[in-house]
C-alpha cells in the first residue's frame, strides 16, 4: 500500500460554513471513473447537527436536503439531538454506525474493525441513499471525522472514487475545524473530546484492507444484499458524466 496522497482537494469550494456546523462538507466534483464525477449538491457530510439555528436548518432546505442520517448513538443523539429530529420536511433517520462496544486501539484499526463489524450497518445507509427521496443527504456523526468518514469513503469507493481522493477528502476535516477557528470542546464518540488527527494513510490504509479483505466497497455490500442494481442506482444517483471538454 502507498502511503503518498497525491490528490488534495480544495477545501473553499465544498467547504459550507453555516453557523451551527464546523465541518460540512460537499463531496461532489471527484473523478468517479468512466468520464464521471460526483453531483455537487447531494451528498454532504457533517459534525453534529444539533446547534443549527433556523437560518441554517432553511439554508439546507433551500440546498435541496431531503434526508439526514445521523450515524452517532442512542445516548448521543439523546443528549444532543439533531435539529431535524422532528422534522416534517425532512426525513431524519439515526442509523448508528457503531454500538458501544470496545473498539481497537488507533484510527486506522477502529476503520478497519468499522469494516470488518459494522457492514450491514454501511449497507443500511447505503441502502437508504438509493430509496425515493433519499437524495440529496447529509450524513453525520459527532465531528464528521471518524464514523462519517469511513461511510462517506465507502460511499465514494462504491461508485468508483479513487483511493487516494477518497483519502484527500477525509483528511480536509483539520482544515475545516482550523478554518472556523475551532479546534476541541467538542465531545467525540468515545466520551472524550474530538482529537482532529485526520492523516490521509489513516484512510488509505483502511480502504487497502477494504480490498484485501473484502473484496472492496462493491464486494462488501453485495454481501449484505445491496446488489448489482442497487449499485447501479447509487453511481447513476452519486455521479454525473463529465462535461466533453474534460471527459477527453
Amino acid at each position: 500500500m502507498s502511503s503518498d496522497v497525491s490528490y488534495r482537494p480544495a477545501l473553499a469550494e465544498r467547504h459550507l460554513r453555516l453557523p451551527g456546523t464546523r465541518n460540512l462538507r460537499d463531496v461532489g466534483g471527484y473523478p468517479a471513473g468512466d468520464g464521471r464525477e460526483t453531483r455537487w449538491r447531494t451528498l454532504l457530510r457533517t459534525d453534529a447537527l444539533d446547534q443549527l439555528p433556523v437560518a441554517s436548518q432553511q439554508a439546507l432546505h433551500d440546498l435541496g436536503v431531503r434526508q439526514v442520517i445521523d450515524v452517532r448513538w442512542a445516548h448521543e443523539v439523546e443528549g444532543r439531538p439533531s435539529v431535524f429530529r422532528d422534522s416534517d420536511e425532512v426525513r431524519y433517520r439515526n442509523l448508528p454506525l457503531m454500538p458501544d462496544e470496545a473498539v481497537p486501539d488507533g484510527i486506522a484499526a477502529t476503520y478497519r474493525h468499522m469494516f470488518d463489524r459494522r457492514s450491514p450497518a454501511l449497507a443500511g445507509i447505503a441502502r437508504a441513499l438509493v430509496e425515493p427521496g433519499g437524495l440529496p443527504a447529509v450524513i453525520g456523526c459527532a465531528a464528521g471525522v471518524d464514523r462519517t468518514g469511513v461511510t462517506v469513503a465507502l460511499l465514494l469507493s462504491a461508485v468508483g472514487v479513487p483511493a487516494d481522493v477518497v483519502a484527500g477528502d477525509y483528511a480536509l476535516s483539520v482544515e475545516s475545524f482550523a478554518t472556523d477557528g475551532a479546534d476541541s470542546g467538542l465531545a467525540d464518540w468515545r466520551g472524550g473530546t474530538v482529537t482532529l488527527d485526520c492523516q490521509p494513510e489513516y484512510m488509505l490504509d483502511a480502504l487497502d484492507h477494504l480490498e484485501r479483505v473484502h473484496g472492496g466497497a462493491r464486494a462488501l455490500l453485495a454481501r449484505h444484499g445491496f446488489g448489482d442494481g442497487d449499485l447501479g442506482r447509487l453511481r447513476e444517483l452519486l455521479t454525473v458524466p463529465l462535461p466533453a471538454s474534460e471527459a477527453g
